[in-house]
């Protein structure tokens, strides 16, 4: 065991210069890199999205889209290319930002950006926002920054939202309105244009049509009467020679004349003084009036005139004007008969019109009234934004200048950089003992050639060969620890510094240091 050791030991001091020259350059130049690596602080922010002020159930606001999905939205609409770019323009938060493209300025500011949202149940969602600079105060202006776009992104877009709920509610009221006014209108003409055939009147014309059907039926037997008497007196007159039923005092026209004025009072006493039967009856009156003033006077100049051929020509005369009269009075009732037939017959049509027309009113009045009562919770959620009563975010934990940078750590860098060079020299010197096929020992011979040797015997080499030997190493050693160390300090400091190298490399690689 303790030959093993002596002879690692050995080969490690033989194989010194080439383990420092491995180990040197990457343990200096790790240190180099820890040393030069610019500090780098974070500022942090936190927002919560606090729920509205106003109950729900008293009036609710018309900005319901989810919290999180505003927050993804903001988030999006933050980190969007022209507003990274405002703001790096302001702020400066880059060391080198005059000599980095767009493209660079907004890649590194999106790379020194972390928002978080967290939530739970029953919980306020709560968003994160950090951002890392070299410049302490750079972190805090920039997230200023960001929270004034935020909260402005914020209240635009609720207020935005409730502003274009209402005005398309508005726009709904007054297209249903105009529409209702429309319809109205539709259903007015059409009334007017059918208003003698509307289902509302229907009960009316058809009492008209039995009351027109039972005066014609009265009218048919009253001519039919009069033709049967002008029939009666023309037979008597033929076979007699004379008219039956005169009175001893008054001529028959005179005897007609009264009984029809008789008659007149009558209907004078029902009937008001412009119906058509009181009309009819005077107009009657004055023809028969006319006509026994017309034959008194023939019968006077006359000599030989004969009573019962004149009594028989102003009874016929008499019959005959009553039924001209009758036939008037029967086609102006039939005509009448056949306009509330036709109001009568048309009426079903028209009320299926009018039905359809009302509904489509009922319809859009309904829509109308659902609009209105919309727009009326809209103007109350666009007040209740305008006036941030709803949901809002709110600043919870403004950014404070940070005193402490988060990176490099320094004492890690180097930690690590020292142990990577042991690992990488010792690599080497493993790889290369293995590689080489050099016998240094009885053990190789048996490995290598399968004979176990009696005896061996080493290289004997004088005091002066060692010392000699020792001394190459010891200031081969020296050299490289020394100079290599002086060599990548002059490449920092005069060529480039391992901050920048660091940089591009890890840029070479898609690695944001």
């Amino acid at each position: 065991m303790i030959s093993e050791a002596r002879f690692y030991l050995t080969l490690f001091w033989r194989r010194l210069p080439l383990f420092l020259l491995v180990f040197v350059p990457i343990a200096v130049g790790a240190i180099l890199l820890a040393l030069s690596l610019p500090p780098v602080y974070r500022a942090q922010m936190r927002l919560v999205v606090e729920s509205s002020q106003i109950p729900g159930n008293l009036a609710q606001s018309t900005v319901d889209t989810p919290v999180q999905e505003q927050l993804e939205l903001f988030q999006t609409r933050l980190m969007t290319r022209d507003n990274l770019l405002s703001i790096a323009d302001q702020v400066k938060p880059f060391r080198d930002q005059a000599s980095m493209s767009p493209d660079q300025i907004v890649q590194a500011m999106r790379g020194a950006t972390t928002i978080r949202s967290t939530t739970g149940r029953g919980q306020a969602l709560v968003m994160t926002v950090s951002f890392d600079s070299q410049y302490p105060a750079a972190t805090v202006r920039v997230l200023d920054s960001y929270l004034t776009f935020i909260l402005n992104e914020d209240a635009q877009y609720r207020s935005q939202r409730a502003g274009q709920t209402q005005e398309f509610f508005q726009q709904e009221v007054d297209r249903l309105g105009m529409a209702m006014s429309e319809q109205g209108a539709k259903i007015v003409a059409f009334k007017n244009q059918n208003a003698d055939a509307l289902p509302d009147g229907l009960e009316y014309r058809r009492n008209l049509l039995l009351s027109l059907q039972d005066r014609v039926t009265q009218n048919d037997r009253e001519r039919a009467g009069l033709e049967e008497q002008r029939q009666r007196l023309l037979q008597a007159y033929e076979l007699t020679g004379r008219v039956t039923g005169s009175g001893a005092q008054l001529s028959p026209q005179e005897q007609r004349i009264q009984q029809l004025r008789n008659e007149l009072a009558e209907l004078e006493s029902v009937y008001a003084s412009d119906s058509p039967r009181v009309v009819s009856l005077k107009r009657r009156i004055a023809q028969m009036e006319a006509a026994f003033a017309a034959s008194s006077g023939s019968q006077t100049s006359g000599e030989n005139a004969d009573p019962a051929k004149a009594l028989l020509d102003a009874q016929t005369a008499d019959i005959d004007a009553r039924l001209k009269q009758l036939a008037e009075d029967h086609n102006r009732l039939q005509a009448q008969l056949t306009s509330v037939q036709e109001q009568i017959d048309r009426t079903p049509g028209n009320a299926v019109t009018l039905e359809s027309l009302q509904r489509d009113y009922d319809n859009i009045q309904s829509q109308y009234n659902r609009a209105t009562d919309s727009l009326a919770r809209a103007s109350t959620g666009e007040r209740i934004e305008t006036l941030s009563r709803g949901q809002r975010m709110s600043v919870v934990e403004r950014a404070t200048q940070p005193s402490v940078p988060i990176k490099p750590n320094r004492k890690q860098l180097m930690a690590l950089g020292v142990f990577a060079g042991i690992l990488a020299a010792t690599a080497v010197i493993v790889v290369l003992d293995l590689l080489s096929g050099k016998i240094r020992r009885s053990k190789d011979l048996v490995d290598g050639l399968g004979i176990t040797p009696m005896v061996t015997i080493p290289m004997m080499r004088s005091e002066g060969e060692v010392q000699a030997i020792r001394m190459r190493r010891v200031g081969l050693s020296l050299l490289i620890g020394v100079v290599v160390p002086l060599l990548l300090w002059g490449v920092h400091q005069y060529v480039m510094p391992f901050d920048e190298l660091a940089r591009k490399v890890a840029g070479r690689i898609g690695i944001t240091l």
